[in-house]
């Protein structure tokens, strides 16, 4: 019996303790988590903004030569359509995150504005789950691709099939990292009209 009781104790005196760490955190220092996330998410997304710019840039050069090619010399070269192909499905995938950050996707806000404004937070949190979904989905099913077709090759430049496959990947999980925090701002500061409300300065400021 009495080594039961001190079992319990113990156990007991764990819970306690790790109550008290989570009592130890401060919003302060989960305010500071999730800038931190914040920042990393925008991070990566920067870096897609940059791999999207050099994308447009092969294309555009692609086509030069590909155009050149046909039409001055007779001769165009058999990887210049399949490059300019493959960058504007990579720069197409990598435009889908940043529409998600920067909240420009196509949306029907009809029926939101002027019949269901009541509950116009927890359709945009509904939507912004789906696209959790789609981002999950996206980059399962391109990981799998990407797994099952490592060892082939494009034909016009013999470049790896797996890296087209990447970006779709990468960007599927950029998706839901940047839902997450999306769907944290919608808890915390309301709908996106009222967020874009709270970041603009007041007349006083602009003096």
């Amino acid at each position: 019996m009495r080594v039961c009781k001190k079992a319990g104790q113990k156990s007991t005196g764990h819970k306690l303790s790790f109550h008290n760490i989570l009592k130890t955190v401060s919003f302060h220092q989960r305010r500071n988590i999730l800038t931190l996330y914040k920042k990393i998410v925008n991070f990566l997304c920067s870096i897609m903004e940059h791999v999207a710019i050099l994308c447009i840039i092969g294309m555009v050069i692609s086509v030069m030569v590909q155009v050149i090619g046909r039409y001055i010399f007779r001769n165009s070269p058999g990887w210049s359509e399949e490059m300019a192909r493959q960058f504007m499905i990579v720069f197409s995938f990598i435009g889908i995150a940043i529409g998600v950050r920067d909240k420009v996707h196509i949306s029907m806000t009809v029926f939101v504005d002027f019949i269901l404004k009541k509950i116009r937070l927890s359709i945009e949190i509904c939507g912004k789950m789906l696209i959790m979904v789609l981002g999950i989905m996206m980059s399962v099913n391109m990981g799998l691709l990407f797994s099952a077709l490592r060892y082939n090759r494009l034909p016009g430049t013999g470049i790896p099939i797996t890296w087209i496959y990447f970006f779709p990947t990468a960007v599927g999980v950029l998706m839901v990292l940047l839902v997450v925090y999306q769907i944290y701002d919608h808890l915390k500061y309301g709908t996106d009209e009222e967020q874009a409300l709270l970041k603009k300065p007041l007349k006083g400021d602009d003096k």
